[in-house]
């Protein structure tokens, strides 16, 4: 390798592991030595049942950066190489094995694939396609196994990093944030609410019943019933709409710039999707669930402490609820104060 190759990359290097952030390391990712004489395409395919690494990647906005990173719940069937990709890979560009690789079909001719490992395990590769591979794909294969390494631990830097600064508001089990960011965010919304005089709603959605769950078939069991409402939840909710994982057995909802009166065709939606189909607690055996939601909206300006204020609101949806629940749950009641 030339001296002159061997300082661009080296100089690419340092500036991958000097990223702070997942847009920064992706774009540095995707602009190797050479791009600019060889145009390339470039991806980061990593593996993500839990979809944890997918909800950490959402708060850090990597859209729009030179390299894509596209997250899959399994590798094998993205392309052949995965079956045994324990080494770098470089090859002809095959439309119908390596389409997958970056989004779609690419009118490339070159890929090269780096794979991705943590702890001996395959996490993923990175990727680069061209008409003709700039420098990067003519390495020494000792120089594309190192640049393997030092990919794998920038992004698994970056991902703890996120994991980091999510701690005490992300929850753990459903991925929801926790009732700690709820509060903080509430009362942003309240304050919203008394310099604009516009007005804030909020549901609480508890589970009907849960601890019989808990009791006859174990509190994983009972988890697994906590994962698949949030899902159920969340795919009524809008974007602007916040939720969290309030209580063990209920989630909160906070809807800006919206009233209890429009608030309850969300609540009829969340009802409907919860009964919609039986969830399962144990192998070949689901049961039908049910939730009971109170609603209530601010009125900040009967109250001028904001903090007050949202405590206020929260204990309103909460009584709501209860009543909902003495009614026999699955339904929901609006607060009347």
């Amino acid at each position: 390798m030339a001296a002159d190759e061997t300082a661009r990359l080296l100089r690419w290097e340092e500036a991958l592991l000097g990223a702070d952030s997942l847009p920064a390391f992706l774009d540095i990712a995707g602009r190797p030595p050479g791009h600019a004489d060889h145009p390339c395409v470039a991806s980061f395919v990593l593996a993500d049942p839990a979809h944890e690494l997918r909800r950490l990647a959402e708060g850090l906005e990597p859209a729009g950066c030179a390299a894509q990173v596209i997250f899959v719940d399994g590798l094998r069937a993205l392309a052949p190489q995965f079956a045994a990709l324990q080494r770098p890979w470089s090859g002809k560009y095959q439309k119908a094995d390596h389409a997958l690789l970056f989004g779609g079909p690419q009118e490339l001719s070159e890929l090269l694939m780096l794979p991705l490992n943590r702890g001996g395990e395959l996490l993923g590769a990175f990727n680069l396609g061209a008409r003709r591979l700039p420098e990067l794909g003519r390495l020494e294969e000792h120089l594309h196994i190192h640049l393997s390494s030092v990919m794998s631990a920038c992004l698994a830097r970056l991902f703890d990093r996120a994991r980091l600064l999510n701690s005490g508001v992300t929850d753990p089990m459903t991925g929801w944030h926790t009732r700690r960011y709820l509060q903080s965010r509430l009362r942003e919304e309240v304050a919203r609410c008394q310099r604009y005089d516009s007005s804030v709603a909020c549901l609480i959605v508890d589970v009907d019943r849960l601890q019989a769950v808990n009791q006859d078939h174990g509190h994983a069991a009972g988890d697994m019933v906590l994962r698949e409402l949030a899902q159920r939840i969340e795919s009524q909710l809008r974007g602007s709409d916040a939720a969290a994982h309030y209580g063990s057995d209920s989630f909160a909802v906070l809807l800006p710039a919206t009233t209890a009166e429009l608030a309850t065709p969300l609540a009829r939606r969340i009802l409907a999707a919860v009964r919609s189909e039986g969830i399962e607690v144990a192998a070949g055996l689901s049961k039908p669930m049910t939730v009971s939601i109170g609603i209530a909206q601010a009125r900040p300006a009967a109250q001028a402490d904001g903090k007050a204020a949202a405590d206020e609101l929260l204990a309103e949806a909460e009584m709501a609820m209860h009543r909902a629940k003495l009614g026999g749950g699955d339904g929901f009641e609006v607060s009347s104060t």
